[in-house]
């Protein structure tokens, strides 16, 4: 089923959600790593290179995600749950999405700052819209990299919760996100 029904996320959901949380948990590994490298490592430019077209791609998932949820009912509420449970959990969602906007609106400044378009694994290049000061480019790799903990921080929350719902409530809200599995 590619779409969602009332009891289950659909395929579409499924891999959009599985695919930008490996994209997330890379891009954040790989952040870390290469702020770290010196101008002599081996991939002083490549892991950046890397890190800029994955974030493109991620950026493409989190806008399909976007315009799916608009367009697309979530599976209602699982029977029981507190109603501040079902707010805590919309507003993390979009919480979530609404930080790798910003991180990769902020990427995209840093990447295109001085003129030059980021490369999406040399196939094409997303042209740059404005130049920013040095000043602008440090303030936004600020937001950058505060907003990648934030983001990690606010995965762990989502992870937890699943978790709990699955290991403590025992209730059906994370079979519902797992490809292959029945809710009932």
């Amino acid at each position: 089923m590619l779409k969602d029904s009332t009891d289950r996320y659909g395929t579409l959901s499924q891999c959009l959600h599985w695919s930008s949380a490996v994209l997330t948990l890379a891009l954040f590994g790989l952040g870390i790593w290469m702020v770290e490298l010196s101008y002599y490592d081996n991939y002083y430019h490549q892991a950046p290179a890397l890190h800029i077209s994955l974030g493109i791609l991620l950026f493409g998932l989190t806008a399909i995600r976007i315009l799916w949820r608009l367009w697309q009912n979530s599976p209602q509420a699982i029977a029981g749950s507190p109603k501040w449970q079902q707010q805590l959990a919309l507003a993390l969602k979009w919480a979530l999405l609404s930080l790798l906007t910003l991180l990769a609106l902020t990427g995209y400044l840093m990447t295109s700052a001085e003129g030059a378009g980021a490369s999406f694994f040399d196939w094409f290049a997303v042209p740059s819209s404005i130049q920013l000061s040095s000043t602008n480019v440090d303030r936004a790799g600020l937001l950058h990299e505060w907003g990648a903990w934030l983001l990690i921080a606010l995965v762990v929350l989502h992870a937890g919760a699943a978790f709990m719902h699955h290991f403590i409530q025992k209730d059906q809200t994370l079979k519902r996100m797992l490809p292959f599995n029945k809710t009932h």
